[in-house]
């Protein structure tokens, strides 16, 4: 069975798909930092600022695809806050 070929970008002009997934190795391939394929999943349910609403994406049987190019500009503005706790967002300090 031969290899398959390297993802390359459509040079058409049409969407350049990716699933879940495709997400990690694709994010790794533009020198972002690799987040993995749960990740990308939850920042597509719960971050109000991801650019395809998970129900305007394609749905190819179980599987959800989105365009690169519009995931990509999002990657790369995101900003990473890790440890922060969220889940004492919006809660007033006591003064203890």
């Amino acid at each position: 069975m031969p290899d398959s070929p390297p993802e390359e970008v459509a040079e058409t002009g049409g969407p350049d798909l990716i699933s879940f997934a495709d997400m990690p190795a694709r994010l790794e391939a533009a020198g972002l930092k690799r987040l993995s394929a749960q990740r990308c999943r939850q920042l597509a349910e719960e971050d109000p600022s991801w650019p395809v609403p998970m129900e305007e994406a394609l749905k190819v049987g179980r599987m959800r695809l989105f365009d690169w190019r519009a995931l990509e500009p999002y990657f790369r503005a995101r900003k990473s806050r890790q440890g922060e706790r969220t889940d004492l967002r919006g809660r007033p300090q006591s003064d203890e």
